[in-house]
């Protein structure tokens, strides 16, 4: 259940630079790698995954 007033965050021009160099190195990153990525642009794990999903 989402919170009341909760926007969604896009992800900034940066953060898609990294998440797409990451994806074309690894198109199925494990769930410590996804968090390695998620610390150093300052995402959630789970934003991470979800655009791996997504992509």
């Amino acid at each position: 259940q989402q919170q009341k007033n909760q926007k969604r965050q896009r992800a900034t021009q940066e953060q898609l630079v990294t998440l797409e160099a990451d994806f074309n190195k690894n198109p199925t990153p494990t769930a410590v790698v996804r968090e390695r990525i998620a610390q150093e642009i300052n995402m959630t794990e789970r934003s991470v995954q979800i655009w791996f999903q997504n992509r």
